[in-house]
């Protein structure tokens, strides 16, 4: 049974992985650059757990002069104070494709779907190997 959940979380996080690449790529080459705020900060966890994790909540302007918010998918405000300004990409007629424009922002939200996809297949193709 853990081999099959691990398995599946592995393919799911690999799908995640491919999706989050195929939405960056075509932001990349279709969507339009306007300047964001950051808002404000979502934090979830809890400090006696081990920590909190914060997330940049960006309010931009699309072009017909609609505001739209979203949520960074990435965590940490390092460099994303509220109040400062960030680039956004968003595809014209889905203001809710918007993502942070910053390359480290970018590969990172990939990658770190494909490294969690990586290490469950392979717990799941060790298991599988091993008999467990």
């Amino acid at each position: 049974m853990w081999v099959a959940m691990s398995l599946l979380a592995g393919l799911a996080a690999f799908g995640f992985g491919t999706r989050e690449a195929v939405v960056q790529r075509r932001l990349q080459r279709e969507g339009i650059r306007v300047r964001g705020l950051v808002v404000r900060h979502h934090v979830t966890g809890s400090a006696m757990d081990g920590g909190l994790v914060y997330f940049a909540v960006v309010e931009f302007v699309n072009a017909q002069g609609g505001r739209h918010t979203f949520q960074a998918g990435s965590s940490g405000v390092k460099g994303l104070p509220v109040g400062s300004g960030v680039p956004v990409r968003y595809l014209p007629e889905a203001p809710k494709s918007a993502r942070i424009d910053l390359l480290g922002r970018r590969i990172g939200e990939v990658a770190a779907a494909l490294a969690v996809g990586t290490l469950f297949t392979a717990i799941g193709i060790w298991m599988l190997a091993t008999g467990r």
